[in-house]
């Protein structure tokens, strides 16, 4: 019985555990700098969380869709209060990018985007919530999709329309 119950973590801590590797949804702290705005060129704030769930932002720029260069901290907590979800990933891992991709066609107000320091190999992020995953497996990305469906539209402003993001590949502001 012993020997089951040391099993378990392996196997989630290997990508084989029914989260693939993935730490259930956390919630943070509200970040006390979240009703600052950002004027272009102002300096990268400090955040409460890394990354960041809620703080100071920039708003006007709102890319969506599978990227290929990472989004800035103030940008991503722009999505996240318009109720965007962001999953980030460390380049460095290996066929990410691929494995994550399709996440940003379950629903347009997703952002996926690489994110060197990142502390974990992949990270969710939604408004206030985080899940934080080992790697990019078919069930962390399983994980990450229910996230998603959970998350995504509960930022605390109302859902901008696509009209107002950009989407991957076009350039921005």
């Amino acid at each position: 019985m012993a020997a089951a119950a040391l099993a378990l973590p392996s196997a989630a801590c290997s990508g084989g555990g029914p989260s693939g590797g993935c730490a259930g949804p956390h919630r943070d702290a509200l970040d006390i700098r979240s009703t600052i705005h950002l004027l272009p060129g102002a300096p990268e704030p400090p955040y409460s969380t890394d990354p960041p769930t809620s703080g100071a932002h920039r708003v006007g720029d709102y890319p969506r869709g599978a990227l290929t260069a990472p989004v800035a901290r103030p940008t991503q907590v722009a999505l996240l209060e318009k109720g965007f979800v962001v999953v980030q990933y460390r380049p460095s891992l290996p066929g990410a990018a691929a494995a994550l991709a399709p996440l940003a066609s379950q629903t347009p107000y997703v952002t996926v985007a690489p994110a060197p320091g990142l502390p974990n190999p992949v990270v969710a992020t939604s408004w206030l919530h985080d899940l934080r995953c080992t790697g990019a497996s078919p069930a962390a990305v399983r994980a990450i999709s229910r996230f998603i469906a959970q998350r995504v539209g509960q930022g605390p402003e109302p859902t901008i329309p696509l009209s107002a993001t950009r989407p991957a590949g076009s350039r921005g502001g």
